[in-house]
């Protein structure tokens, strides 16, 4: 098994809130959280908080000290705020299976957004010169009717591979659920089973069940139309046709040949 898919695998395994939202008949392409890089603003204002206050206190007299010491609540509200952010980060996934795409994300209110793959019909890929450093990449979904929680999804990684793997489950053809909808002739047609047929089994009860049998279907012959019977005169001996009298208009009497 490739490795890709053994990362999905295991995600959807390990995790219980994927369990709960993707159906058993599902099969799961992407698994993923959001890149590490969503953290990247909280980090930083964290850290230069405690670097500037730090510096504040440090920088004032020992005898007038306590009166600053306050600003450490500052840090402690950033420091909260990385920590409930990063929290939300380990609860946000980005799932995509061969039916719909899914984003689960909140932490307190549980939300998901869901939209049909065929509802998709074009999808926008972008990668910013820091996500090109650091691994990640944004996609914009196009539909008519959209989820707006779909509509930008930022922070994705390993991009290119997650880009490949959504066009060929998108918009390849045979991965879509609207496939029947396209044009041409049904290759086979679902009819009931007779009782005592030798092809056609029966149900609990004695019931005919339905069997899968190909249907060739011929194309069809348009009727006659009264103005295509023509006389057809022969030089030689033998029968000669005559088509029927018109209506009305009496006995075909042929012309005599010159």
């Amino acid at each position: 098994m490739p490795a890709a898919e053994s990362r999905v695998r295991d995600a959807v395994v390990a995790h219980r809130h994927l369990r709960r939202y993707v159906l058993p008949h599902e099969h799961v392409v992407v698994a993923t959280r959001r890149h590490w890089a969503r953290l990247l603003e909280p980090i930083a204002t964290t850290v230069a908080a405690f670097l500037l206050i730090g510096a504040i206190v440090m920088s004032t007299p020992v005898d007038v000290r306590d009166t600053v010491q306050w600003l450490w609540v500052l840090w402690f509200v950033a420091a909260g705020r990385l920590a409930w952010l990063w929290l939300e980060w380990r609860y946000e996934w980005f799932v995509a299976t061969d039916k719909r795409l899914l984003l689960l994300y909140g932490l307190v209110v549980h939300r998901v957004a869901m939209m049909p793959l065929k509802k998709v019909t074009d999808m926008g890929y972008s990668r910013s010169p820091v996500g090109q450093v650091l691994g990640y990449g944004r996609f914009d979904m196009e539909s008519a009717g959209q989820d707006q929680a779909l509509r930008t999804i930022r922070y994705v990684p390993h991009p290119d591979a997650t880009y490949r793997t959504l066009c060929d489950t998108i918009f390849t053809p045979g991965h879509r659920d609207d496939d029947d909808d396209l044009p041409g002739p049904p290759s086979t047609v679902v009819v009931p089973g007779r009782r005592g047929s030798d092809d056609a089994g029966t149900g609990d009860g004695g019931e005919p069940r339905p069997t899968t049998q190909p249907i060739k279907l011929r194309p069809a012959v348009p009727s006659p139309r009264p103005d295509d019977h023509a006389a057809i005169r022969t030089k030689g001996p033998g029968p000669r046709y005559e088509p029927p009298a018109s209506d009305g208009a009496g006995p075909y009497v042929p012309e005599p040949f010159l």
